[in-house]
């Protein structure tokens, strides 16, 4: 496990990388959810190897740099592929968690060329504004039992609520013509409910629904590697990848 750092966004990232040495296939590009930081997803990276896979701190989020300003989704997107064009990654698969996924995405959608499928983790293909109002009663919240104020910096969720505004992708991911996979869970919290997967059937041609068995939101618990494994198992059904 390599823990790197990278400054091509103008903002210090922290991200990390399994680093097999004999690396098996394209690498996976781990876009992490809301607050998330990268040392919870050691065991996915283990999982994952002899496929490289990078998992990055955005803005603001554990190890990388926290600036007072600049929480755009773009900033974000702008965070992702510092870590790429460090690391020399022309090609990957995008996986996804959460609001993750609309920074991603933005990577992708920006040059579909450039990946060889999407694997989403409960979110909708899309950016949501958020209501600036309501970020004093987000961040008195908890995730995975820790509390936000621990995760980030007090200024980050009102900034990057403040930043946030409405965008639909269906039609823009539908256009790569990508392989792409959508996973929920089975029990209450999870963001994606059946109209959602239905929109997501009826824009997005060929794509797959997986349901992780006991997950909530949290595709990672209470098995960390369920959503690994349908992630894999895509890679190899849907791509030509090895």
């Amino acid at each position: 496990m390599r823990e790197s750092f990278t400054r091509r966004s103008g903002v210090r990232i922290r991200y990390l990388d399994n680093s097999p040495s004999d690396p098996v296939g394209l690498p996976i590009l781990l876009s992490p959810g809301f607050t998330d930081q990268a040392d919870e997803y050691v065991e996915v990276l283990d999982f994952f190897s002899p496929r490289r896979v990078l998992v990055i701190e955005v803005r603001g989020r554990g190890g990388s740099e926290s600036p007072t300003s600049g929480y755009t989704a773009t900033d974000h997107a702008d965070d992702l592929r510092a870590v790429l064009d460090e690391e020399g990654v022309e090609r990957f698969h995008a996986m996804t968690f959460s609001r993750g996924t609309t920074w991603a995405l933005d990577v992708v959608l920006a040059d579909p060329g450039r990946a060889a499928s999407v694997c989403i983790g409960d979110y909708w293909p899309c950016e949501h504004a958020l209501d600036a109002a309501v970020a004093e009663q987000v961040m008195a919240g908890r995730f995975r039992g820790k509390p936000l104020v621990d995760r980030v910096e007090p200024h980050v969720i009102p900034s990057l609520f403040a930043a946030s505004v409405d965008r639909d992708l269906h039609d823009d991911l539908a256009a790569t013509g990508l392989p792409v996979l959508v996973a929920t869970g089975t029990e209450q919290g999870c963001i994606l409910d059946g109209d959602a997967l239905d929109e997501y059937r009826d824009r997005i041609p060929g794509v797959e629904v997986v349901t992780i068995t006991g997950a909530s939101h949290d595709l990672f618990r209470p098995d960390r590697l369920a959503y690994p494994r349908a992630v894999a198992d895509f890679i190899r059904r849907r791509t030509r990848d090895v």
